[in-house]
Parts: C-alpha cells; sequence; structure tokens
C-alpha cells in the first residue's frame, strides 16, 4: 500500500499522457517519476511474535513524512508499506518488491534476524536501512555502510538494566535467564554475562526457547528451582508476556523480575495488574522523556492516533525523521550524500542530544529503566511504568567486531 502524500502535479503528470503516446513509453514515465519524488519503505511485521508492533511502526514513519510536510527539497513523499510477517526470507522479499517500486531509504525491522537479512539487501542495492532490533550485529559483526541503528547498543541496555538491579538490590547476586534463541536474545545474555562478571554476579542458569514458544512451565520449574535473587527475561514481544503470564500462576514470591529489553510499556495491559506492579524493564523509549522533540511528538501522535506512543511508534518516527534532517542539511536526497551527513550528525532527537557514530552507524543515545506501577497508584490510564534510571554507557571500543564499514 502507499500513502497519499502524492502531490496533485504529480498525479497529473501520470495520467496527462493520451493515445500511443501514454502507452509507448511507460518505463521513461516511470523513471521520470521516481527521480521526481523520494520514496520511503515501511516493511515491518503485521503477524507473529512481533505483530503487535507493525502497525505503530508505520504510523510513526507517516506521522515523520506528514510533520515535515509530506515533502522534502521540493519533491513530494511517497511512502510504500510491506509485511514482513517476522521472518527474514518474507521480509527480504518484501524489500525487494518495495525497491522495484522505488525506494531509496526504509526502515521497520522489528525482528534482527530480519533485519540483519535485509541489510545485505541494502549493501547490494545501495539504499538506506535505518533499523532497530536487538542485535549488536547491525553496528558490530554485520556492520554496513548503508546500515544505521536505532536503538540502543545491546551493551548500553544490559548495563543499564543491572546498574539499576545492583543498585537497588546489592544483594541480588544470583540470577537466572531465559533467553530467546536468535541473535537478539543470544547478543542480551552475552552482554548480561559479560557485565555480570564484573559486578559478581552468578548466573545459576540459562535455558533458550524458540520464537512463538507457548508453554515455558519447563523453563520456570527449573528456574523456581534454582532459587535465583532475580529471573531475568531476554526475550520480547508476545514471548515475554506469556512468560510472564505463566511465572505468575507459580506464585513463587521472592524473586525479581526483570526484562532488559524485550516488554515494552504498551504490552502492560495484557498482564493483570498484580503482574506488572514492580516489575523492573528496560526501553529505548518512553512517551514522558522530556524533550522538545518529544513533546511535540507525543502531541502530534496522540492527536492523530489517540494514544500515546510507545518503542514502536518511536522508532519509525524517529529514524525517518532523522533521515529526512540530514537530506535537509546536504540539500539533497541523494542516498550517497545523506549517509556522509549522518555519520557524526549531531542533532536533537526525540530522546534529547544524539549523534551517530560514524565508525560503527551505531545512534549514540539514552537507554530507559522503568518499573511497574502499583495499580492502586495510577495517575491515568496509560501509568503503567514509569522511569526510575537512565544508563547511557556506550559499548566499549574493544568489544564492537565492525571491522570495516565498508564503502559507498
Amino acid at each position: 500500500m502507499t500513502s497519499p502524500l502524492v502531490s496533485r502535479r504529480r498525479v497529473l503528470q501520470g495520467g496527462a499522457s493520451l493515445g500511443l503516446a501514454g502507452l509507448a513509453a511507460p518505463a521513461i514515465v516511470g523513471r521520470a517519476s521516481a527521480a521526481d519524488e523520494l520514496v520511503m519503505g515501511t516493511i515491518t511485521p503485521h503477524t507473529g511474535t512481533y505483530g503487535y508492533a507493525g502497525k505503530q511502526v508505520i504510523e510513526g514513519a507517516k506521522l515523520a513524512i506528514d510533520m515535515h510536510g509530506g515533502e522534502i527539497l521540493g519533491k513530494p513523499i511517497r511512502h510504500v508499506t510491506r509485511d514482513s510477517e517476522g521472518k527474514p526470507a518474507v521480509g527480504v522479499r518484501r524489500l525487494s518488491e518495495a525497491l522495484s517500486e522505488g525506494v531509496t531509504v526504509f526502515n521497520g525491522n522489528y525482528s534482527s534476524a530480519v533485519g540483519l537479512a535485509q541489510s545485505e539487501i541494502a549493501a547490494k542495492r545501495k539504499v538506506l536501512q535505518y533499523s532497530a532490533g536487538g542485535s549488536e550485529d547491525f553496528t558490530g559483526s554485520r556492520c554496513s555502510r548503508y546500515t544505521f541503528h536505532w536503538s540502543a547498543n545491546t551493551y548500553t541496555a544490559v548495563k543499564a538494566m543491572m546498574d539499576y538491579v545492583q543498585k537497588q538490590m546489592p544483594n541480588a547476586k544470583r540470577w537466572y535467564t531465559i533467553t530467546a534463541d536468535y541473535v537478539f536474545g543470544q547478543g542480551l545474555l552475552k552482554y548480561a554475562e559479560v557485565i555480570g562478571k564484573e559486578m559478581g554476579i552468578e548466573f545459576v542458569g540459562n535455558d533458550f526457547h524458540p520464537l512463538g514458544e507457548r508453554q515455558y512451565t519447563q523453563y520456570i520449574t527449573k528456574a523456581i528451582a534454582s532459587e535465583p535473587d532475580v529471573l531475568c527475561l531476554l526475550n520480547g514481544g508476545s514471548d515475554a508476556v506469556t512468560t510472564l503470564r505463566q511465572f505468575h500462576n507459580y506464585g513463587a514470591e521472592g524473586i525479581q523480575i526483570v526484562t532488559p529489553w524485550g516488554l515494552e510499556a504498551d504490552q502492560m495491559p495484557e498482564l493483570a495488574p498484580e503482574m506488572r506492579e514492580g516489575i523492573i524493564i528496560g526501553q529505548n523509549y518512553y512517551y514522558d522523556i522530556d524533550t522538545p522533540a518529544n513533546r511535540k511528538f507525543v502531541e502530534a501522535y496522540r492527536e492523530a492516533y489517540g494514544a500515546p506512543p510507545a518503542y514502536a511508534g518511536a522508532y519509525g518516527y524517529d529514524s525517518f525523521r532523522t533521515v529526512l534532517m540530514a537530506m535537509e542539511r546536504a540539500g539533497t536526497t541523494d542516498v550517497a550524500e545523506a549517509i556522509r551527513t549522518l555519520e557524526g550528525m549531531e542533532y536533537d532527537s526525540i530522546l534529547g542530544p544524539t549523534t551517530i557514530d560514524t565508525a560503527t552507524h551505531q545512534t549514540v543515545r539514552p537507554y530507559f529503566i522503568l518499573e511497574g506501577v502499583d495499580p492502586a497508584k495510577m495517575e491515568h490510564d496509560s501509568d503503567f511504568a514509569r522511569v526510575v534510571y537512565t544508563g547511557s554507557d556506550k559499548q566499549p571500543a574493544e568489544l564492537n567486531e565492525c571491522e570495516d564499514i565498508g564503502s559507498l
């Protein structure tokens, strides 16, 4: 589907030719149209573990275009969307379809596996990808000159979470982890173990599970039997919600639940109030971040969609907003020039003062730790959790695996 952000001039151009002249050269007309517009794509999951996020990414992306006036440097912006289904093969196929429609900039991957597969296509076709997801590989072992990463580095996220828990619970040294068995979960586990070793934390057990797992009883039983101080969920989306629900059924007390990345604040209504209270969750974004750009974004998003934005909507919006800002600074929509401008760019994002690392293309930004609110103390319908800590430790250079980001 495409958004209706197409100028009247372009519509008239497309339909003005009559007779044989209009039939003779469709390819030429197509190329001319592509040169006169910027086509931005959002390829995001509408189904599967991260299906809840797809609509929100599209909403955020569309809002960024709308708030830019639907055009850039005199060119109309057209928005193409596709459903990746959260599957790498499908995501690659749908990206290829979008590229055939003239897409030169895209966002939308919510699964790291999908986004990493798409990054190879971006490099081959020389189009700009602004990715999300939890894998450090986007700016590490599989870094690319054509891929930028909006979400916090995995190290930054895990470090923020573990710093907060250790400050609040200095004696909580026994941790058990339940991990999604793909690059996202594996990356989180890697840094939990690296940082935990520095903090004197003992990991008393870990279980890997496949995406879309429905039955966590076997993992939860082992976790409780290990008598941990902390149960750390290194999964996300519906997997995190299902794990929490099933854990609560056991009535285990005295075990702190933490999830460094996977449970989004907008998923909190899927949990009963007693399940939400006191859980500690890491967030790439939360709607009450107090920055001028975020206040403007939240107001516009509420007006457009009737609810505050969450991570997915913020990613869709801020990634496209950043690319459009770079193109304005470069004075061109050319992908190569936009990439050169993004590299090292300093700007005010919805998260606050933000930079982009030239060597890795990681967006250098803060990460937010929230605690679930006591239902009796909720101040409004969306007051499920509140920011209690912000961390911004960069990944140590010696841990980064981006050896050569490549050329344009």
